[in-house]
Formats: structure tokens, C-alpha cells, sequence
């Protein structure tokens, strides 16, 4: 885009990304609910304003990550050891803890997402194991991963987490449509008393469920893929790319909705290269790299420039069929 501007050419940058707006552009112009709220000189501009311009209010971006007690001798709510699945990542160790946040990151081909799909059983691992609750359990398919208590949001809502022609309220119930039928009959009041329950608890904005769900905002149908699948009671929910393509205020409320999600026992794993949303939400995060997970850092104390540092260190050789020892990671604090 510099070069571009260098050669004379004039560009219209739209974007919600507010740390690129605020790095590329001279100008800029806020609009919210289809009007010009405000615009000026970039220089006149910092972060915490673009946000107050685009949502109306205040929003608190500080890290809000919720520890759980340490030392109670708990069992982890899920112990991953020695997962591999050939050729995408190897030798991956992590548990975590009820009421836990935990992130994983890595640049592109870093086996972040191959991981999410290993555990949700969509492309199950071909070695190391799995426990939930201590108790080993063996997820080869998606409906093994829902018995055990787990929930994926996935990367892309739009191809893989919706029905889009679908109305808003027949895709927060598809998960749990086999609860919800009795001798081949669908009761009917327990399906809308699930849909009020989720649209009124997630503050899924719409004038009727009955409505398409691609006629939502990108914040409000990726509430509606929460709403799915919290249905579920899920005991662990891994979400990948938990606020991609939403506005600022959608994902302030995301997060919001994911920290209380902790708060009431549930453990999380965000799945994300949005460096500032893994810091103010998790109490770990989790370097991949080639398929390996090469750090394991405490979020306290640790900076937006130290990680994007970690992520593009140095790195062993990408993953194999034959995992590496798992001595290999290191637990570091952050300088």
C-alpha cells in the first residue's frame, strides 16, 4: 500500500483492523449505524478513541484473563500428551483447567487449526492421547468429541458454521435436535423455549428467528454458532478465530461472552493470531510453529512485541510421522 501511495496512487482503506488503520492511513473517517460519526487527521486518533467513535461507549480493552486457583490439587479438565497426526503437527503436550483460557497462535502452516480439528475429531491424531476429566478418552469423530463435553466454533462461520439458508432459530438448535425429539416427534415448546433461551442470552439481535440467519451481522451470526453449541453444555469449547470479520463492539462482547463462559466452569481455548485478543483474554498461550508447539508463555507481563517476537523466532524442523521428545517445548516467562 506504501508503494502503491508512493507511485500517486490515491486508496479508500476500509477496514474495522484498527491498528492497520491507524498505521497506513493520513485520514480517517468513523461512521456507525450508516452515518460520518467523525473524521479528521489520523495523528488526532488513538485506538481507545476509534472505539469510543465507532461503538458509542467506552470499551475496556485491558487484559481480563481469569486464573484459576492454583495448587488445589484439581485434575485437568483436558490433558493432551504426545498428539501427532502425520504431516500436519507432532508431539503437541498442553492440559487445561475448568474455568480456564488458554491460546494457541503460530504464523500460517503452523498446525494451530490442524490441532482444533485433532480435537474436535474431525481429522483425529494417529498417536499420543487424550483425557478428559482423568479419564482417557478417544475422540475419532465428531460425535465422539460432543459426548465428551466439547464445542467447536469454527475458522470460517459462513462455510462452517451455519446453515445459511436456514432461519436464525434452526441453527442454534441443530446440535441438540436429537435431545429435543421424542419417538420421531420435535417438541416443539422445548425448541422455542432453547431458541428464546440462547437468542436472549447471547443478545442475538434480531426482530424474529425466524429470519435467515444470513441476514445477521457478522457479530450476531457468529453469537448464533455460540449459541449452538453452548446448547450442548459443552464442558470444553475451542474456538477458532473467535471475533474474525466482526466489528469492535461485536468483539468486545464476544470476549465478554467467553470470559463468563469461564467464569462458570467451562474451559477455552481460543485459537487466534489476533496477538491483542489472546493477551486480554487467556492466562497462557501456546507458540506453534511447522506443527510443533515450541513455547508455552504466562500472558502476564507479557507484550504484544514479545509475541510477535516468539512467533517469528527460529524454529526446528517441521513436523514428521515420528514425533520429537517432548522435552523440547519450553515453559518460558516472558522477559
Amino acid at each position: 500500500i506504501k508503494t502503491l501511495q508512493r507511485e500517486g496512487i490515491a486508496i479508500l482503506f476500509v477496514s474495522h483492523k484498527l491498528n492497520e488503520v491507524l498505521e497506513i492511513s493520513e485520514k480517517i473517517t468513523i461512521m456507525r449505524n450508516g452515518r460520518n460519526v467523525t473524521d479528521g487527521n489520523t495523528a488526532g486518533f488513538d485506538r481507545a478513541s476509534l472505539v469510543k467513535h465507532m461503538t458509542g461507549r467506552e470499551i475496556n480493552e485491558t487484559n481480563a484473563a481469569i486464573v484459576p486457583q492454583a495448587g488445589n490439587g484439581s485434575v485437568p479438565l483436558l490433558q493432551a500428551e504426545n498428539l501427532s497426526c502425520r504431516g500436519r503437527f507432532a508431539d503437541v503436550s498442553f492440559s487445561l483447567a475448568a474455568g480456564e483460557i488458554i491460546g494457541i497462535t503460530g504464523l500460517l502452516g503452523s498446525g494451530r487449526t490442524e490441532l482444533a480439528l485433532s480435537l474436535f475429531g474431525i481429522r483425529p491424531a494417529d498417536a499420543g492421547t487424550i483425557s478428559i476429566e482423568g479419564r482417557p478418552a478417544e475422540i475419532r469423530s465428531v460425535q465422539d468429541a460432543v459426548r465428551h463435553g466439547i464445542g467447536y466454533v469454527p475458522e470460517d462461520r459462513l462455510i462452517e458454521g451455519l446453515f445459511l439458508e436456514r432461519s436464525i432459530g434452526s441453527n442454534i438448535v441443530a446440535g441438540t435436535l436429537r435431545r429435543l425429539t421424542r419417538r420421531g416427534l420435535i417438541n416443539r415448546t422445548a425448541v422455542g423455549a432453547q431458541i428464546r433461551q440462547w437468542t436472549e442470552n447471547l443478545h442475538i439481535n434480531t426482530p424474529s428467528p425466524e429470519l435467515p440467519v444470513k441476514s445477521l451481522s457478522g457479530g450476531n451470526q457468529q453469537r448464533v454458532v455460540l449459541a449452538k453449541w453452548l446448547a450442548i453444555n459443552p464442558k470444553i469449547l475451542i474456538m477458532n478465530g473467535p471475533t474474525v470479520g466482526v466489528d469492535v463492539g461485536s468483539k468486545a462482547e464476544i470476549h465478554q461472552i467467553i470470559r463468563d463462559l469461564a467464569r462458570q466452569g467451562i474451559g477455552v481455548i481460543i485459537i487466534s493470531d489476533d496477538l491483542p485478543e489472546l493477551l486480554q483474554n487467556c492466562c497462557r498461550i501456546l507458540v506453534m510453529r511447522k506443527g510443533r508447539v515450541l513455547e508455552e508463555l504466562p500472558t502476564e507481563g507479557l507484550s504484544e512485541a514479545d509475541l510477535t517476537h516468539r512467533l517469528s523466532a527460529t524454529t526446528p524442523a517441521p513436523a514428521s510421522g515420528t514425533p520429537a521428545h517432548s522435552g523440547q517445548r519450553k515453559q518460558v516467562r516472558p522477559s
